[in-house]
């Protein structure tokens, strides 16, 4: 499992990233022999990590083009998420993505999979190699440091405050709201890039591919977050994917 889902510092050397996007404190991995793939380190906080974590791999399982992202042991308490380092072009413009099928497909399915991780962060896009990339789920399903803290602590809290408000605290109350509806004004009205069809054919196909992820593929990655990370918090990713599942069935 750990060569499935974790990057091993000791066969790396780092650096500061200083070309921008990727909000966080970032380092740039570069494989200490031969020519292999070089990461961008993210980190500066717990959320972060496994909201990238998880965004990333699900994506990828979904066919959304979006660089890989492992796991990074935690280093003194710092916790971090290795995404695969993407040498960036300038991004084509809207009516170039209008025009291209391949653009078209890979922008619009890219801004419903945010949707569909309820990321509160504006979509972002990278062009490389000719294809167009999304990333950056750091603000999505629902997750927050305060409530990882809270979980991770949740015994010791419970001598300081009332049992009943450390596990309010640490329980995820999770009323899912997919925002779709903005997905398709920003990309049918306001931006005129496709219209309604090819949005809700586009929705309906992301859908299909969320359902289709098999449940060993979830689970293997869960564990592997668990390595790391409070039982509570496996828990509460669990019920985000049976949410998205229970929107996607409709």
């Amino acid at each position: 499992m750990r060569n499935s889902f974790f990057l091993n510092r000791k066969d790396y050397k780092f650096r500061p990233f200083t070309d921008g996007g990727l909000s966080g404190n970032k380092q740039f991995a570069i494989p200490k022999q031969g020519d292999g793939v070089a990461y961008v380190i993210k980190g500066g906080s717990r959320e972060c990590a496994c909201n990238e974590f998880i965004g990333l791999r699900l994506a990828k399982l979904m066919g959304v083009n979006v660089p890989w992202a492992y796991l990074v042991s935690p280093k003194e308490g710092d916790y971090a998420v290795a995404i695969e380092y993407l040498i960036s072009q300038p991004k084509p413009c809207l009516e170039q993505v209008k025009d291209s099928e391949q653009l078209l497909h890979a922008y619009v399915h890219g801004v419903i999979a945010h949707c569909l991780f309820e990321d509160r962060d504006k979509t972002d896009f990278l062009f490389s190699d000719g294809t167009l990339f999304t990333f950056d789920f750091a603000e999505g399903f629902r997750s927050s440091d305060f409530t990882i803290m809270v979980m991770e602590h949740q015994e010791q809290l419970s001598h300081l405050f009332s049992k009943d408000l450390v596990a309010q605290l640490a329980t995820s109350s999770l009323d899912y709201y997919p925002s779709t509806l903005a997905a398709y004004e920003l990309l049918v009205i306001d931006q005129q890039v496709c219209d309604k069809a090819f949005f809700d054919a586009a929705l309906d196909d992301m859908c299909s591919r969320f359902l289709s992820i098999p449940n060993e593929e979830v689970e293997s990655m869960l564990e592997a977050l668990g390595a790391q990370y409070p039982a509570a918090l496996i828990d509460h990713f669990k019920l985000y994917i049976d949410k998205i599942r229970e929107f996607c069935q409709k």
